[in-house]
């Protein structure tokens, strides 16, 4: 079992899990590659497919406000059943850097187990996207995990104005304004959320295109460790092909102009989860919180 698929399958319903669960863009279809030297792309994959390309997931308008900036830091404490500290995950929105020509936030996610858990199952995992200043949406996506002492990296390469991402050296096609498993919470963080009104993200992942529906359930007011916060309560419609099959995950998020996931709750094959926010640091615009 991956650990940081289990903390991201949770912490990321907003954003998915690394072994992404949710509904396919387009069921039942292989994942389409582009020809090296395809032109006229959407009559090609509409040809492949033998349907109309899906239009845009409609979604509520993104505020005038952004809710994070360069310096925000948020810290976790992760349990697993009975196991109330197995470890912690930060987010960090790192800076604005310059990626092709596009302004891009660096967030960077690191998932590190305690010296207790560590002996059963070490873990020291790293995730960063780059994040589109402006269209919000990713540019680029990198993971490097060591778990259990066994090393992996990933990395997807996103050209959102031709459609294409670049990933194991193949092309898929991609809608314009694709998110991957970071960049979607940031993303639904500045959707205006509303009771009864759920929200869509399109997620590209594995060599697929999903998208995940997130349900917004309620208002409630809950204490975590970093303090009292009224909240609001989002549910995604999960199809997991992993160990959250069957699993149910919720999430609150501060109902406030920030919007910080500051709990989340869920029941899987493998147990119980439960994340909630240590501390934070909002954002002040400058490197390192300065």
């Amino acid at each position: 079992m991956k650990y940081i698929q289990v903390i991201l399958g949770c912490f990321l319903i907003i954003m998915c899990s690394l072994n992404l669960s949710a509904q396919e863009t387009m069921d039942n279809q292989e994942p389409f590659l582009f020809p090296q030297n395809a032109s006229g792309y959407q009559n090609v994959l509409e040809a492949k497919l033998n349907v109309p390309l899906p239009s845009a997931t409609p979604g509520p308008e993104v505020k005038k406000e952004i809710p994070f900036q360069v310096g925000e830091r948020l810290k976790y404490s992760v349990g697993w059943g009975k196991v109330l500290d197995a470890g912690t995950a930060t987010i960090e929105v790192e800076d604005i850097i310059d990626y092709e020509g596009h302004k891009v936030y660096r967030i960077v996610v690191e998932a590190k187990s305690n010296s207790v858990f560590s002996l059963f199952y070490r873990v020291r995992d790293t995730l960063e996207s780059l994040v589109d200043v402006e269209g919000l949406f990713s540019r680029r996506y990198w993971t490097k995990q060591d778990e259990a002492y066994e090393k992996s990296e990933r990395k997807y390469e996103f050209d959102q104005e031709k459609n294409i991402a670049h990933y194991k050296g193949k092309d898929y096609y991609i809608r314009y304004g694709i998110q991957d498993e970071v960049s979607a919470v940031f993303y639904v963080r500045t959707l205006d959320l509303q009771v009864g009104q759920p929200v869509y993200v399109d997620i590209f992942a594995r060599g697929k295109n999903w998208q995940v529906k997130c349900e917004v359930l309620a208002i409630e007011t809950i204490d975590v460790p970093a303090g009292k916060f009224e909240t609001i309560i989002v549910e995604p419609e999960l199809r997991f092909d992993g160990v959250m099959k069957k699993g149910k995950v919720k999430v609150w998020l501060t109902n406030d102009a920030h919007r910080i996931p500051v709990q989340v709750r869920s029941k899987i094959a493998i147990g119980s989860i439960l994340i909630r926010l240590e501390n934070y640091r909002l954002g002040t615009g400058k490197k390192g919180g300065e």
